[in-house]
């Protein structure tokens, strides 16, 4: 007989394990699965050779009050992770229009951030910093009602309803692209303004003490002291339906029970493969498969024998490399600017124990397409390669070793291919227009007892976070649905 839950977490990325963590600590018998060796998903920490990292560049924010402070507090937990939000940590730098790189540092703390950061990093004029301040003065203070009313807006037409140098635009795509991992021209003026706001109030850049996927370690470890079980290295080959209601699921350890499924394994996989189209009609089918992935994050992971890096993260933008959507299409016919956009996190900066004494690992990123067969990614990494030894010319005396990672070894990790060109990429969704807001795609799927948790429903915000919302948010969903089902 197959063992019986009451939930079945299919994933054990960000947003499943917060789920699962919560779902176990209300009573709930759950039953964690994930194909990979270690919890944390798109967000795992991984070990070689002494050191701790991810499989890319992660930050986060808010730094402060996120959703994980909230999920780590109900769970009793809040001692078993520190979350660090470090003073000057963090390095912005510009190429200005002369070809001279300005530099800026700044702190993940709000109470830390320096007006005059920007206009000095920038070089703007009088004027152009009155109309700079108006836009964020305008962002911040707006109320909900007015921020809802843009999920059809582009951020990319925001802005443009006022009068601001190209510098300031630059600035803004930058942020657009590291944040969400899209171009200015189609993210959701919505979510962008709510993220902006949560960055105002409780800082940006927010990083995990033992790596970022010691989150979701955490999170597993205590639904098993919560009675529940975590199975990883196990696949998941089907979500079990019958007369359009979930039974369990079928792995490749067997088959497991239980009344309600929730998939941490990304919409379009869940609905087009695990499900089954079978289950689904086809306006849902036709929804789901129109849906547009976030771009990739490639890189490279440079091992270097010495302390090189004085900060945690560095990133490098200018006029002429921050993505819009005319940019991608260059980038997929393999057309590159000179110096590309860097994204470098140097996680021992921020916890020490994650490098060997005495060494360093830079997770460099730069966004590309996420079609896992990107024709031109070797290409791109040697860009990004010239471009970190332009901007930090001493790295190469130091450098052990280096590895490269591209869109098919990020697909292979974590999201399973259902549509074409999709797989790589770093997020889940693109949160743009169409697809933020209310035209976000709901947590409740037509199956009954099928939900999804992670960054393609339920949530909002800058990456892990959006995992983490959405997780806390589906907890409460499935939570109710258990506690009628008992009442019955």
């Amino acid at each position: 007989m197959a063992e019986r839950y009451d939930a079945i977490v299919v994933g054990a990325g960000i947003g499943g394990a917060t789920c699962a963590a919560l779902l176990a600590r209300r009573g709930l018998r759950v039953l964690v699965l994930d194909k990979n060796s270690l919890p944390g998903g798109k967000a795992m920490t991984v070990s070689k050779r002494g050191f701790r990292y991810e499989l890319w560049p992660i930050v986060g924010g808010p730094a402060i009050g996120s959703q994980f402070s909230r999920a780590l507090d109900e769970l009793g937990l809040a001692g078993e992770v520190e979350i660090l939000a470090p003073k000057e940590k963090s390095v912005l730098l510009y190429r200005r229009a002369d070809g001279e790189w300005a530099r800026s540092v700044g702190s993940a703390r709000p109470e830390d951030a320096n007006p005059m950061a920007l206009p000095e990093l920038l070089a703007l004029g009088e004027s152009d910093f009155a109309e700079a301040a108006r836009v964020m003065m305008d962002l911040l203070a707006m109320p909900p009602h007015e921020i809802d009313a843009l999920d059809e807006l582009s951020f990319a037409d925001l802005l443009a309803r006022y009068c601001l140098p190209q510098s300031v635009i630059s600035y803004w795509g930058m942020w657009i692209n590291i944040v969400f991992v899209v171009p200015l021209d189609l993210v959701a003026a919505s979510e962008a303004v709510r993220t902006l706001q949560d960055f105002a109030r409780g800082g940006a850049g927010r990083y995990h003490a033992g790596g970022y996927g010691r989150m979701a370690e955490v999170f597993c470890e205590s639904v098993e002291r919560c009675g529940g079980r975590v199975l990883l290295r196990t696949r998941v080959q089907r979500i079990a339906i019958s007369d359009g209601v979930v039974t369990g699921v079928v792995t490749d350890r067997g088959s497991f029970e239980a009344p309600i499924v929730v998939s941490n394994a990304g919409i379009q996989p869940t609905v087009l493969g695990l499900a089954g189209e079978q289950h689904f009609d086809g306006g849902y089918l036709s929804r789901v498969r129109g849906l547009v992935p976030s771009w990739a994050i490639i890189g490279l992971r440079y091992f270097l024998d010495r302390p090189f890096f004085e900060h945690g993260m560095y990133i490098a933008f200018s006029d002429e490399n921050y993505l819009h959507a005319a940019r991608l299409a260059e980038i997929k016919a393999g057309k590159f600017p000179d110096d590309v956009l860097v994204f470098n996190v140097v996680p021992s900066v921020y916890d020490a124990s994650l490098a060997p004494e005495g060494k360093q690992c830079a997770l460099v990123g730069t966004i590309c397409t996420p079609d896992p067969d990107f024709a031109h990614g070797d290409a791109l990494l040697e860009r990004l390669d010239a471009t970190v030894r332009r901007l930090w010319p001493g790295i190469a005396g130091c450098i052990e070793s280096v590895d490269r990672y591209l869109g098919s070894d990020v697909s292979s990790l974590t999201r399973d291919r259902a549509v074409p060109a999709q797989g790589g990429e770093c997020i889940g969704l693109a949160q743009i227009v169409g697809q933020c807001g209310r035209h976000k795609p709901d947590a409740r799927t037509p199956v009954r007892g099928l939900y999804l948790v992670g960054c393609d429903a339920g949530g909002y915000g800058c990456g892990t976070h959006q995992a983490a919302d959405s997780g806390v948010r589906v907890a409460d969903i499935v939570t109710r649905e258990h506690r009628t089902r008992a009442a019955i």
